[in-house]
């Protein structure tokens, strides 16, 4: 949605512009606790449940996310984390039990209950993943101020730490992703990543829809940060408007390295991880 217009049908707000100060918690927060065992709250992890940092690695969730995610999954129809990081490395960073859970893009599902498994659509093409690994080996990508982070069943190459953004940008985009490309995989540009994936139409929306499919929801919000989380957000709307949801709330966690672009797609916003917590926290509530 961009700024200025009216909401859509079925949104829980009752004006959007992402330009204005971040919104409240409470309002935010106010329809979703009318009905929470109808309600299904999915968050991203880095960005939005975790602070960036300079290495991916070392990304933590706080205590207290943890705590309120523990306290939420008790009251509301689903709560679940959708995340490009694979599942057993979600497992590390948000060790709560009974989440719905989906890594490496949409890949990998986990439904509470149930067993979790990499997508039959994504199997046939894991072997050329790791090829693909085998040919950028560390000390390859190390001269341009790149280093990948092997998922298994996908690929993320950083440039954060690059000491020249430019030239590492250009080489992602050119000589990698043409590698990728020749061996019949898809890449995407994420916030200082180049994403390397299987060619199978998965991703956080096709996860969305999968783990909302296993509830009754009949009103759900996405928080995201990133182009990956336009997905899920596009996902919620077209469940919306096919009449799967009755209502729809499309989050962005705002600061200073969020894409306009990303940022416009947005039905609202609130301030970082910490305005994450804020609202969690009003989630947390007794409903109104």
């Amino acid at each position: 949605m961009r700024p200025g217009e009216s909401p859509p049908r079925g949104s829980l707000l009752a004006s959007v512009d992402v330009t204005t100060p971040a919104d409240s918690p409470t309002r935010l927060s106010s329809p979703l606790r009318r009905h929470p065992e109808a309600t299904a709250l999915l968050f991203d992890v880095d960005g939005v449940l975790a602070p960036i940092v300079p290495n991916a690695g070392d990304a933590t969730v706080p205590r207290e996310a943890l705590d309120l995610l523990e306290a939420l999954r008790d009251r509301y129809a689903l709560v679940g984390v959708v995340s490009g990081r694979a599942l057993a490395d979600l497992d590390r960073m948000v060790p709560v039990a009974g989440l719905a859970r989906s890594g490496n893009h949409g890949l990998e599902i986990e439904v509470p209950g149930e067993a979790r498994d990499v997508d039959p659509a994504a199997r046939p093409h894991l072997a050329t993943v790791r090829a693909f690994v085998d040919m950028w080996p560390a000390d390859r990508l190390a001269p341009h101020g790149v280093w990948m982070e092997d998922k298994g069943a996908t690929l993320s190459l950083h440039h954060r730490e690059a000491a020249d953004q430019d030239a590492a940008v250009r080489f992602l985009h050119g000589e990698v992703a043409a590698t990728a490309h020749d061996a019949g995989l898809r890449t995407r540009p994420g916030r200082m990543v180049l994403e390397v994936l299987p060619a199978v139409q998965l991703d956080k929306g096709t996860a969305v829809r999968t783990l909302l499919a296993s509830t009754a929801a009949r009103s759900a919000m996405y928080v995201g940060d990133d182009r990956t989380d336009a997905d899920a957000w596009g996902a919620l709307r077209a469940l919306r408007d096919e009449g799967a949801l009755d209502d729809a709330l499309c989050l962005v966690a705002d600061g200073p390295e969020v894409d306009p672009a990303v940022r416009a797609l947005a039905d609202t916003h609130v301030d970082g991880t910490a305005g994450v917590v804020a609202l969690m926290r009003a989630l947390a509530r007794s409903p109104c």
